[in-house]
């Protein structure tokens, strides 16, 4: 198991940063982040991937998080025409960005630009994948972060029922479990202030300081987090799994376009867990999930016997599936909702 890197010095209390809020410090910017070998990338907003939200500040960093850009795409002084340079980055294939749970992330962009996220590296997916392929993981540990993520008692933790389930664990909790100064971290009163309040401080203009050190800190967190994925063995560099790695982190990232933008009381918004078919290559027909809206693989849904049926007896016919997914299950046990759960023939 890989040793926890040593307590990083304190970084000094102001991190430098170019804020962005012009067409002249965009193109500028723009123009050094093209000879970058690979990009950092997190976005702020309000209500981020939700019914009525958008992306207010996009945050790009260069290797180590070297140097750091807030692009202000709130300014009045920035048209679409501004915004292209870096979108034709975000969606330039060959140059890696590096990201943390880039879901809601892709989803702003997508519907705000039009853009699709390409060649993103989700440390998130790393840290899990890297769970049973390098820290020996076994099964039992996976289903006790389910429930603990989910807050469901551990009698009802059905194996069968959460097959395929993945909880993950946020960008601060990682820095600290690698061994990072937790005071080197997130600010905690933003982080306060996003439970009591939500989000909207992002859609003020002009941003205090604070928020946008706040901002400019998440790119240094997962800066020095991606190394040491490396460092550690979490993260493999030989191209065929390296490439595989990216596969599953592009389906991540984009898994919730189907679903699209979902309301605050939504209980199949995305969630702590790893929507279905990210991890794993889905294959054969899809069918539609009634509470999420995503085409799936059968393996997404819960199977039984249909004991009505003439074919019953037979190994390959005679089964049902589930209308919903066994994620937006788990989500409506997690919420204490009411699940009308429907059965139809396979």
């Amino acid at each position: 198991m890989p040793q926890p890197a040593p307590h990083p010095p304190s970084p000094p209390v102001l991190l430098n940063y170019v804020y962005c809020d012009r067409p002249d410090s965009f193109a500028n910017a723009v123009h050094f982040l093209r000879s970058a070998p690979y990009l950092i990338l997190d976005c702020e907003g309000k209500d981020l991937g939700r019914s009525g939200g958008s992306v207010t500040l996009i945050c790009v960093g260069t290797p180590f998080a070297e140097y750091i850009f807030l692009f202000d795409v709130l300014s009045p002084y920035i048209t679409r025409n501004d915004v292209q340079g870096l979108l034709d980055l975000f969606q330039n294939k060959g140059l890696l960005k590096v990201v943390w749970d880039g879901r809601m992330d892709f989803l702003e962009i997508w519907s705000t630009y039009g853009v699709a996220l390409r060649g993103v590296l989700d440390l998130q997916i790393a840290e899990v994948m890297s769970r049973y392929q390098v820290r020996g993981e076994e099964d039992d540990g996976r289903l006790l972060r389910l429930q603990q993520s989910l807050r469901i008692p551990p009698s009802k933790m059905w194996h069968d029922r959460y097959d395929y389930l993945h909880a993950v664990v946020g960008l601060q909790r990682c820095w600290k479990e690698c061994g990072y100064a937790e005071d080197c971290g997130k600010d905690p009163e933003i982080m306060h202030m996003h439970k009591a309040l939500g989000s909207s401080m992002w859609a003020f203009r002009p941003l205090t300081e604070q928020l946008l050190q706040y901002a400019a800190r998440d790119i240094l967190l997962i800066g020095v987090l991606y190394p040491h994925f490396i460092r550690s063995g979490w993260i493999p560099m030989d191209p065929p799994n390296f490439s595989s790695l990216l596969t599953q982190c592009q389906r991540y990232v984009s898994a919730h376009v189907e679903q699209g933008k979902s309301t605050e009381t939504d209980i199949f918004k995305p969630s702590c867990i790893i929507p279905l078919d990210v991890l794993t290559e889905p294959s054969g027909p899809k069918y539609l999930c009634f509470a999420c809206n995503r085409a799936l693989s059968e393996t997404a849904f819960e199977t039984k016997k249909d004991l009505n049926s003439a074919a019953y007896k037979s190994v390959t016919k005679g089964f049902m599936r589930s209308t919903r997914c066994r994620l937006c299950f788990a989500l409506a046990c997690k919420k204490n909702a009411k699940v009308d759960q429907a059965w139809v023939s396979t």
